[in-house]
């Protein structure tokens, strides 16, 4: 199975628009790695590849010997809204070579295919994976999505990992499929792990809340329920099978509390 750290730092949101300066992107990500997060992910459709610019330039400052980088292929965007799949195995190339480019490295540690359908799964797709795999472009194939995108994805047998919603909240089928990958020995990074309720609306405090508001204003589904980040982050290491947990923030002092959770929940298992 894949070993990532427990907490993940997801370079997206905000990272992605003008509302956060880089300079902020790059002391969080300092910041994460100074309190032992070691696994760093993003994507070419956050900001139209401005997360990935961001995260390489932090890379540039950090000893890569034990940090662990994805990025996403299948979904592209254009501007701040416009999206686009593409899941050809021309277009998989295409958008993980400009990937590597904008984070200024030769290759990522886990490559992930968002929300691929089955038959978008095909044996020509394998086959250009498995060059560039070959090639050094990755080293692990991951496969994000929800319900039966994720069933799908192990059906086919080609992934060493799944990114999936992981949060108190599940119903019997989302569990049923995370219980299915931890016997399969396919490892999970948790995310949406305090819930799919959106936070609480609260007035924006800095530029970057803005991004949160817009969001909200553009209509987001009322979800099942929510809990407090860092003890979403510490119920999800808990499952069989989670390798890692997913957070953002644009916050110095939520990203410590998420850290500080993680350990006193260690200490914890330990005391018991």
């Amino acid at each position: 199975m894949v070993e990532l750290s427990p907490l993940g730092f997801g370079v997206s949101g905000a990272h992605g628009t003008p509302l956060l300066p880089a300079s902020q992107t790059q002391a969080l990500i300092e910041a994460a790695v100074a309190g032992g997060v070691r696994y760093f992910d993003t994507a070419p459709s956050y900001g139209a590849g401005e997360c990935e610019r961001r995260l390489g330039r932090a890379l540039r400052g950090l000893d890569r010997s034990d940090l662990v980088i994805s990025t996403k292929v299948g979904l592209m965007s254009h501007g701040l809204s416009g999206r686009r799949r593409d899941l050809s195995p021309e277009g998989i190339e295409a958008s993980l070579r400009a990937s590597l480019d904008r984070l200024g490295v030769e290759g990522v540690d886990l490559l992930i295919i968002h929300g691929a359908a089955l038959h978008e799964l095909t044996w020509e797709l394998k086959l250009r994976l498995d060059a560039l795999k070959q090639a050094g472009a990755f080293r692990w194939l991951g496969a994000a999505g929800r319900t039966v995108a994720l069933d799908w994805a192990l059906d086919v047998g080609m992934f060493d990992m799944l990114m999936a919603p992981v949060h108190p909240f599940l119903d019997a089928a989302e569990t049923a499929t995370l219980d299915r990958a931890a016997a399969a020995g396919v490892g999970v990074v948790a995310i949406e792990t305090a819930g799919d309720a959106p936070p609480v609306l609260r007035a924006p405090r800095t530029p970057s809340d803005l991004y949160s508001l817009g969001r909200r204003l553009r209509g987001v589904p009322a979800g099942r329920g929510r809990i407090a980040t860092p003890d979403g982050l510490a119920q999800a290491l808990k499952r069989p099978g989670v390798v890692s947990a997913l957070f953002t923030t644009t916050r110095p002092a939520h990203l410590q509390s998420n850290i500080a959770r993680l350990a006193h929940a260690h200490e914890d298992d330990e005391a018991g």
